[in-house]
């Protein structure tokens, strides 16, 4: 009689358990009926959605340039163009001088790259065992005459002109037409100026002039 006894409050137990989980259901379908009247509202009533009030732009300020203490940058020099009447033969020369000099090596004093007191300037080696005057490859090329430029166009200016170095006003007399003339470099700006203005007078080229300056 024992284990019928167990048999049946077991299923009892099983009876129990789905009696509780049967309210559980109702909830369901309540939820289902709010949902399928909720949509039937929003078609009656559809709420407009409120634009939004632009409001006026103000001027955007520009920003202030931040203080520097570094110098104003030269503009790149111009390319000076030639005002003479130069013959086909002098414009082709000119032309293969400027081919043949971007191909040009480097000329540096044999070791200049190991001690800080020679200086790159070039000097011939003299040496009995340097190995630059036996002219090895590795080592750097020598100043030939095959180098050089053409003798027709030779020390003259990419523009056709010949240079006249001028440290003065004074110098810029006596300077012809095929000629133009480079302020030297340890002139100051007040004394360039006056030799620019001598030249302009005169109608004489200077190859380099002044410097406009751009804003950092």
């Amino acid at each position: 009689m024992a284990p019928k006894k167990k048999v049946e409050e077991v299923e009892e137990a099983k009876v129990e358990k789905t009696t509780k989980k049967a309210p559980k259901k109702a909830p369901a379908k309540a939820s289902k009926k709010k949902a399928e009247e909720k949509p039937v509202e929003a078609e009656t009533k559809p709420v407009e959605a409120e634009k939004p009030v632009e409001e006026p732009k103000a001027e955007e300020e520009k920003p202030e340039k931040p203080f520097t203490t570094k110098k104003p940058r030269p503009l790149p020099r111009p390319v000076e163009k030639t005002e003479l009447d130069l013959d086909e033969e002098t414009r082709r020369l000119l032309g293969a001088r400027k081919t043949n000099k971007a191909s040009l090596p480097e000329f540096n004093r044999i070791d200049s790259h190991k001690n800080k007191s020679l200086k790159v300037s070039w000097r011939k080696p003299k040496g009995h065992h340097s190995q630059m005057r036996r002219q090895r490859k590795a080592k750097g090329s020598l100043v030939k005459i095959g180098f050089g430029s053409p003798a027709a166009v030779r020390g003259l200016h990419s523009s056709g002109y010949e240079e006249i170095l001028v440290h003065r006003p004074q110098d810029v007399q006596g300077i012809t037409r095929t000629q133009a003339i480079r302020v030297a470099g340890g002139v100051g700006k007040k004394k360039q100026a006056e030799i620019e203005k001598a030249a302009k007078e005169l109608n004489i080229k200077v190859l380099n002039p002044l410097n406009t300056f751009e804003e950092v």
